[in-house]
């Protein structure tokens, strides 16, 4: 399967019956979910409403359902395996979990998640398994010594300054032998997260506790997922909002003594790890 592998996210990942599979499911999951959403969504939240339909998500989702899907299969517990989501935002996704049969814990530092999700999970089908939420407070997650059986993380720990805290603390809650997969963002352009040095220092800092399930695999510069090249890329403004745009940017805010921002926001590619946990204690 395109998805036994480490590494950046391919555009020709998408054109595999075996990601087609999945993601239809997931689309499935999506609606179903968002015909829900009226029973539970605020108004302050601030996200997407349909992440699944965004240039990073269509390949991120997939690649961590398709693992935990098959690490489901090597699992002999009772009770329910626990998957810890760390910065779960409100969406389908650990729904779609926990209809494997899944405990996903959401963890997140807005109380606005919490109060949506707790109401998500009262309307929203996800049997046989359970969502529920715990509240990230002062960057300590919420989970006990080795009491998760899986983590998953998707394009959190690049907006983290600190990061290596967030790591080290996975490392606790993570049973030895335990799953860990984790999507992050790559700037290319170099004026966004994740540049050059901090990857170092995160891909190190993964290296001190995990061991790769599948191993970093290369992927040709042309066929690499970008921010600006896929199916949902960011798209330069056109016409009147260009000029808009112009206007704000090259005129008002130099006026104002601000600096002017980038045309798109920002160029980034997508990288993915699928590891387990040493077996000694982090």
């Amino acid at each position: 399967m395109i998805f036994n592998r480490s590494g950046l996210a391919a555009l020709s990942d998408l054109r595999s019956p075996g990601y087609q599979s999945v993601f239809s499911q997931l689309e499935k999951d999506q609606e179903i979910f968002l015909n829900k959403e009226a029973d539970f969504r605020s108004k302050a939240y601030k996200w997407p409403r349909d992440p699944l339909h965004t240039w990073s998500r269509i390949w991120e989702y997939p690649y961590v359902y398709y693992h935990l899907a098959e690490y489901f299969e090597t699992l002999q517990q009772d009770p329910r395996p626990i998957v810890a989501d760390v910065g779960s935002g409100v969406t389908f996704f650990p729904f779609s979990l926990a209809k494997l049969g899944y405990q996903v814990v959401c963890a997140d530092i807005d109380p606005i998640c919490e109060t949506d999700l707790r109401k998500a999970a009262l309307c929203v089908p996800h049997e046989p398994g359970m969502v529920e939420f715990r509240l990230i407070t002062e960057g300590i997650l919420p989970f006990s010594d080795g009491e998760a059986d899986i983590i998953y993380c998707i394009s959190v720990l690049e907006h983290i300054p600190s990061f290596e805290d967030t790591i080290s603390e996975m490392v606790r809650i993570l049973r030895p032998g335990g799953l860990l997969v984790l999507t992050i963002d790559l700037d290319i352009r170099g004026d966004s997260e994740l540049g050059i040095q901090a990857h170092k220092r995160l891909t190190s800092k993964l290296r001190q506790h995990f061991d790769y399930l599948y191993p970093d695999v290369t992927i040709h510069p042309a066929d690499v997922l970008h921010s600006v090249i896929g199916p949902y890329a960011i798209k330069k403004p056109k016409g009147i909002e260009l000029a808009r745009y112009i206007l704000k940017q090259r005129i008002v805010k130099p006026l104002l003594g601000k600096k002017p921002a980038q045309l798109v926001q920002f160029h980034l590619a997508i990288q993915g790890f699928a590891m387990t946990k040493r077996g000694s204690s982090g």
